[in-house]
Formats: structure tokens, C-alpha cells, sequence
């Protein structure tokens, strides 16, 4: 097993997409009523997140 950095980049992305994931299934149980205009720049910013993280790496 290779011991070495760990990907800042990659720990982020895995993290953005497990709350995107999270915040669909929530609005699939019905607990909270997700609709686009709420979800669109929620998802731009984890893009955002996402390319910050690389871009510091």
C-alpha cells in the first residue's frame, strides 16, 4: 500500500457530490422541497469548491 499526500482535489469533490447526494435525497423523502432555483447555484458552488481546491493544490 502506498503511503503518500492525500488529493485535496479529490477529498473535495467526494465531498461536494455526498451533500448533492444528500440534499436529492432529502428532496426525494419529502423533507425538504428542493426546486431548480435552489438548487442550480447549490450546485455551482460545489463546482466552484471543487475547482478553488484544485487550484490551491
Amino acid at each position: 500500500m502506498r503511503r503518500g499526500r492525500v488529493d485535496r482535489t479529490l477529498v473535495v469533490a467526494g465531498l461536494a457530490t455526498i451533500a448533492l447526494g444528500a440534499l436529492l435525497l432529502l428532496d426525494r423523502l419529502g423533507s425538504i422541497d428542493l426546486r431548480f432555483d435552489y438548487l442550480a447555484p447549490a450546485i455551482l458552488a460545489a463546482i466552484g469548491i471543487v475547482l478553488i481546491s484544485a487550484g490551491l493544490s
